[in-house]
């Protein structure tokens, strides 16, 4: 397998494995009323856009130089990269802003809290495994674009894990504030995330 094959390989398995969890977490955040793993599941939504954008870009990126394009095609990566970067940040305002009216205002009572709980369990299972084979692969590929799906993943790893402590202590304490506050966590990982990768991306754009 050439690299360009391995790279759209891992591409595709990243893109099934987050469509995967997206229905997963959306669908169990929904019935539990939990702004947290609703959060969880936006975020989940970034990293299958992040991971359909590097499917693209790796591709179009293996390209040969043409005439329009005498240096090839590797900036598309870079401009994946970024574009991955804006949408998050939209992203966790929402996660934010929803996080806040749920503090201010009455606090719903969750649902089906040990269903979310074997949830985050499984994301957390699912993006270790994804995401330490994309960056594997995106180290040995010089990647950006997989490097920058690694991220979202094995940043992913470590919300879902928050979020399953968060929902172990309310079936333990009953303490639901802790959903709203740990989606707020959630938001900030998120938007650091975001913050790098539009960086990082901007600066290849500019050759730096």
């Amino acid at each position: 397998m050439s690299m360009a094959q391995e790279k759209i390989a891992i591409a595709k398995l990243s893109v099934f494995s987050n469509t995967f969890l997206v229905i997963l977490k959306l669908v169990a955040g929904i019935m539990m009323l939990s702004v947290a793993v609703i959060s969880e599941a936006i975020h989940s939504g970034m990293d299958l856009l992040a991971a359909l954008i590097a499917r693209f870009s790796v591709k179009k990126s293996a390209e040969p130089a043409d005439h329009e394009h005498h240096f090839g095609h590797g900036k598309y990566e870079n401009l994946s990269g970024m574009i991955e970067g804006v949408l998050i940040f939209v992203a966790a305002a929402w996660i934010l802003f929803e996080a806040g009216r749920r503090l201010l205002g009455a606090e719903p009572d969750l649902k089906f809290l040990w269903g979310g709980i074997a949830v985050m369990g499984i994301s957390t299972v699912v993006n270790l495994y994804v995401g330490t084979r994309l960056r594997k692969v995106a180290k040995k590929t010089d990647s950006l674009a997989l490097e920058a799906d690694a991220y979202h993943l094995l940043t992913d790893v470590g919300t879902s894990v928050g979020v399953f402590i968060a929902l172990v202590l309310i079936q333990f304490t009953g303490y639901v504030w802790l959903d709203p506050a740990i989606a707020i966590v959630v938001a900030a990982i998120i938007i650091r995330a975001a913050f790098d990768i539009t960086r990082r991306s901007t600066e290849g754009l500019l050759d730096k």
